[in-house]
């Protein structure tokens, strides 16, 4: 779904994914929401606020899927628009998703405004880096033993804990490039921790 809200304020697939956590965890607290590894770490801040959890998955539309039939799950949000209701039906259905958060909202008596006001700040920035398919295997298992020590728990791809900061180095499932997300402390710092790690990558296929 594409949502403008009541400020005039066009709201990406990442803020969408904020914003439709913190209603349904409103709405059902302790309760889990299942999102890309790749989603912003102000997902686990709106959860804590809910005594929720947030389970990340592999980034492709199947794992997502595959991710709505586990036992707690009430939302599951891959973070470009697309959501999944398990209590109804485990599959991406827009106009559900709008007359959920129509619903949720009233329940609330909230504006989309307000919800999106409340949300933690992050700050994403992604970037994309060519690499021949014969080289990919090579990048990912240098990848992996150079940062071994700063590896988050292995989902997809390789991401690297930073402290307040990671990156996620992707190989592209369809195409000879990888993908590379930053999140940081500002916008400036997250870009130049994507390309940071863009060169890294291009690097290591020589």
């Amino acid at each position: 779904i594409a949502v403008v809200d009541d400020r005039g304020r066009v709201l990406d697939g990442t803020r969408m994914l904020a914003v439709m956590t913190s209603l349904i965890l409103r709405q059902n607290r302790g309760a889990t929401v299942a999102a890309p590894v790749n989603a912003p770490s102000a997902l686990q801040h709106i959860a804590k606020r809910y005594e929720g959890n947030i389970q990340h998955t592999k980034v492709l539309r199947h794992a997502l899927m595959s991710a709505a039939g586990r036992d707690g799950v009430v939302l599951v949000g891959d973070g470009q628009g697309g959501f999944i209701f398990p209590s109804l039906q485990p599959v991406f259905d827009g106009m559900l998703a709008i007359a959920k958060l129509l619903e949720l909202l009233a329940t609330f008596q909230m504006r989309l405004s307000e919800v999106v006001d409340d949300l933690p700040t992050y700050y994403l920035s992604s970037t994309q880096v060519t690499c021949p398919w014969e080289h990919k295997g090579k990048v990912m298992r240098i990848l992996s033993e150079q940062y071994r020590e700063r590896r988050s728990k292995p989902i997809d791809g390789i991401k690297i804990d930073l402290g307040k900061e990671w990156v996620l180095v992707l190989p592209d499932a369809d195409r000879p490039l990888f993908h590379v997300f930053a999140e940081s402390v500002s916008s400036d710092q997250a870009q130049a921790l994507a390309e940071k790690y863009a060169r890294v990558v291009s690097g290591l296929q020589q």
